[in-house]
Formats: structure tokens, C-alpha cells, sequence
């Protein structure tokens, strides 16, 4: 392999493991941190089941009332690759500052939920609520090695094998990509227990409907410093439960066809093979008149995929001695491209099965702890964890809510997720008699500066909300501003 060849082998080695994992996969992963605390939202509690909403009873509007979108990254803004020349009339790639703001392990995450149905009521110091939430988000995993791959090619990894005097690979272990589609049912049940505990609980039943997961992804690059080949040691398993067939995997060409019909269609959004099971854990303390804490435990559960079940299983070391991208670019018959995938899928012996799998939800923890000055003000500050891939994703956040009036409140937040500081959210919830609008964003200055986002979300929705207890009633929650 001639040197000019070496900074695009990867793509090569990637388009290898595309090939065969089909298209690209989703993971829940929605942020709840400006809306932690904002009681008078209905959907509050999702992030707490313990957290009693201020309404005794609502009802959402089918398909409106919760509306989730997010995109949230752990590596790099936009500014950290893209920047302006001196000049500042042109831009270039950095690609050096981009490498520099990763962690060993990242990940890109996009979500996308709706209810279809909720409603909740009060009967005394109890609340019940039940929901049917539709589901859907995507997220890769990757690790800096990676993305050095993309920036510098392998002859990174070669100069380093050649200072070191031994091979030094360039690490894929955390490449992931995992897709998930599935609709919740869930019922909540909250209770003051006394003046200073309120526990609740969600259980949820899961029905899936499509999901994409890399269940093993242990792969490793090396560049041999003789000839410049390239060696891959692989160890990857893809799970796949879709309503069309990958399989076999050697026929898929520039000319397949997936005939995906109408009653494909009802088939997967009524699919009830995939079950699951989760549960959300949740708990208030009120340590004094001013003080109190409160924790969560949310997405506690999996899934069991058996429908249309799919496995590619690659295992083994494979030697690669790379293309001639003159000759690639350069044919004249117009299969260039069919017969690179050809090549391709030749360099790997791929074991298909059909077995059953399950995945595992991605579990959250919150810790908060509030101070309430007066009935109207709330100063919070919130940690979140995330569990994926082996990684915990950390974020905080520090609020202060104002609840001007059952008919009107408000949340301005500032978060720091993922080590990143340019994160500023807002809330607000307006009752136009029992009709509730809200809206709740964790970084509305992205919308001002998008150069700088790594996290956005948007969360909005219409309620019909009504029971407000007196103020004066005993019986009100501990935390009734």
C-alpha cells in the first residue's frame, strides 16, 4: 500500500463494519433537569415518581400533552472542529482541537418521545397516574481512537508503534450503536407517608417494536510498520429485531430492494412478542420547613426481543492491504461501489442466526436537594447520572423556580452536562382556566448560539389541569409552594 493511501484505509475498515450492521440504532437517553422541580407540569414526575404534581387531577391531550425531543453529545461542540482563519471572512477544520475536547469514551444521542394517553388524580395524601408513552431514540458510542482514525488515518497509530518499538492498535472496543423503538404503559402510585416522607413508584410494562443493539464490539486496528497493511482483530455481535430481513447479508447490493407494505407496517406497530419490564423508584425527605431532598431511580428494566430476530456475528483477525482509490474512482463500468462492497464482505466470514436476545434500559439516578425561602420561590440543585457502555455520564443542575400562582409558573436553570458549561434552561407553565400549556428547554441559548450546543431539548405539551387544593388545607403535599 502506497503512503498516500494509508489516511483513508479506515474508511475501508469502517465501510467493513457498516456492512453488516445495517443502519444505525437508538438508546433512551432524555434529560429531565430544568423540569425536575417544576410541580405544577403534570410530567414532572416522570424524572420522580415521588414528586406529586400541584394539579388533583389532569389529563393530557392524546399526542400532545408531552412532546420530547433531544440531541445530546458527551465529545465535541461545533466550534471545537469548525473555527474562522484570522481574518475571520473563511473557516477550516481543527481537527487537533476536536481530538483535544474528547474523552476516551463518547457518545451522539438523538430522542424523540410522545404520549399518546396520560392522566393522574389525588385521592387524599395518594396520587395515581398512568401513561402510554411512545418511544424512540438512537445513540452511537465511540471512542477517541476513532475519531483519530477520521482525522489523521492510521499513520498515527504506525508513528506510534515505531517510537514504542511495539504495535500499538487504535482502540474501537466502544464503538456502539444501539437503536430502540418500543411503547411504555406505565402506572405510578405516590403517597405522603408523614410530614417529612413522600415515596412513589412507576411500573412499567414495555412492548418493543424495533431495535438495533451492538452487543459485543471488541475491535482493534493495527498497522503493520513493513508494509503498511492493516490487521484487524474483531469481535462483534449485532442484534437486529426489524420488520424486514438483513439476512444473508452477501446479497445485499447497490439493487436490493426492501418491500416494506402497508400491512408490514400494522404488523410492527402492533407487535406484542417483544415484552418488557421497568420500574422508576422515587422518594422526597423534608428535613425542615425550608429544606428537603429527594431521589430517583427511573429505567430500571429490559426488554426481550423474539420477533424477527436477526445476529451477525464476526470473530477472527483479518488482514486488509488496502485499495487502489485511482483505479476505484477511475472505472469505467459503474459498479465501483458494488464491487468495493463485494470485496468487502468477502474479507469477513459472517455467522447468521436467529436467536432471541434482551437489552437492558439505561438506568438514571437524580439527587436534588431544594430550599424553599416562601410559598412562591425554590432554589435547587440537582446531579444526574447516566449509566452506558460502561461509562457513567454525569450532569448538574442549579434552578430556581418561581410559582407565582397555581395558574403560572416558571424555571430558569444552569446546567453543566457532560462537562460542558454553555447550558441554560427555562420553563414555564401558563393555565388558561384548565388548559395547560407548557413549555422546557435545558439550553434555549443554543437556538442563539448553535456553534457552541452539545445538548439540546425541547419538552412542551397540552394538559387539562384542575382540583387545586386551598392553601390553607392540612392535607396539602409538604412540598405545596
Amino acid at each position: 500500500m502506497t503512503p498516500h493511501i494509508r489516511k483513508t484505509s479506515w474508511i475501508i475498515i469502517f465501510g467493513c463494519i457498516m456492512v453488516f450492521s445495517g443502519f444505525p440504532n437508538p438508546a433512551k437517553a432524555q434529560l429531565y433537569n430544568t423540569i425536575y422541580w417544576m410541580q405544577g407540569i403534570p410530567q414532572s414526575s416522570y424524572s420522580n415518581p415521588a414528586l406529586q404534581p400541584h394539579a388533583g387531577f389532569y389529563l393530557g391531550f392524546p399526542g400532545l400533552s408531552s412532546l420530547y425531543l433531544g440531541i445530546n453529545h458527551s465529545g465535541f461542540a461545533p466550534q471545537d472542529l469548525i473555527k474562522k482563519n484570522e481574518n475571520g471572512n473563511s473557516f477550516y477544520i481543527d481537527e487537533q482541537s476536536m481530538l483535544n475536547k474528547l474523552d476516551r469514551n463518547n457518545f451522539l444521542s438523538f430522542d424523540f418521545q410522545t404520549d399518546i394517553l396520560g392522566f393522574g388524580f389525588r385521592s387524599k395524601k395518594d396520587y395515581f397516574s398512568f401513561n402510554i408513552t411512545e418511544k424512540v431514540g438512537t445513540r452511537f458510542g465511540y471512542s477517541r481512537d476513532f475519531m483519530r482514525l477520521l482525522a489523521d488515518g492510521n499513520d498515527y497509530f504506525l508513528q506510534q508503534s515505531i517510537q514504542q518499538g511495539e504495535e500499538i492498535p487504535a482502540e474501537l472496543g466502544r464503538l456502539s450503536l444501539d437503536a430502540i423503538h418500543y411503547r411504555e404503559f406505565g402506572i405510578g402510585y405516590s403517597r405522603q407517608w408523614n410530614d417529612w416522607l413522600t415515596a412513589g413508584i412507576r411500573a412499567k410494562a414495555l412492548q418493543g417494536m424495533g431495535n438495533v443493539f451492538f452487543e459485543k464490539t471488541d475491535l482493534k486496528l493495527t498497522t503493520r510498520d513493513n508494509n503498511y497493511e492493516l490487521l484487524l482483530n474483531a469481535d462483534l455481535l449485532v442484534n437486529t429485531s426489524i420488520f424486514f430481513e438483513l439476512s444473508p447479508i452477501d446479497s445485499i447490493g447497490t439493487d436490493t430492494y426492501f418491500d416494506v407494505d402497508e400491512d408490514d407496517l400494522i404488523n410492527y406497530l402492533t407487535n406484542t412478542q417483544n415484552l418488557g419490564l421497568a420500574i422508576d423508584l422515587g422518594a422526597t425527605i423534608r428535613l425542615s420547613d425550608k429544606f428537603s431532598l429527594a431521589v430517583s431511580l427511573i429505567d430500571l428494566g429490559l426488554i426481550d426481543w423474539k420477533s424477527d430476530v436477526e445476529n451477525f456475528r464476526v470473530r477472527g483477525e483479518f488482514e486488509f492491504t488496502g485499495i487502489d482509490f485511482n483505479d476505484f474512482f477511475g472505472s469505467e463500468n459503474g459498479n465501483s461501489f458494488e464491487q468495493l462492497t463485494d470485496s468487502i464482505r468477502e474479507l469477513f466470514d459472517i455467522e447468521e442466526t436467529t436467536n432471541s436476545y434482551r437489552t437492558m434500559l439505561p438506568p438514571k439516578l437524580f439527587v436534588s436537594a431544594a430550599f424553599t425561602p416562601g410559598r412562591k420561590h425554590k432554589f435547587a440543585v440537582l446531579g444526574r447520572g447516566e449509566y452506558f457502555a460502561g461509562t457513567i455520564y454525569p450532569s448538574f443542575t442549579a434552578s430556581y423556580n418561581l410559582q407565582v400562582a397555581p395558574m403560572l409558573g416558571t424555571s430558569v436553570s444552569y446546567s453543566v452536562i457532560h462537562w460542558n458549561y454553555n447550558n441554560v434552561g427555562f420553563g414555564l407553565h401558563l393555565n388558561l382556566g384548565p388548559l395547560q400549556l407548557y413549555t422546557v428547554v435545558d439550553n434555549f441559548l443554543g437556538g442563539l448560539r448553535p456553534h457552541t450546543i452539545q445538548t439540546a431539548t425541547v419538552h412542551f405539551g397540552l394538559n387539562i389541569v384542575t382540583n387545586y387544593r386551598r392553601k390553607a388545607d392540612p392535607a396539602a403535599p409538604s412540598f405545596r409552594w
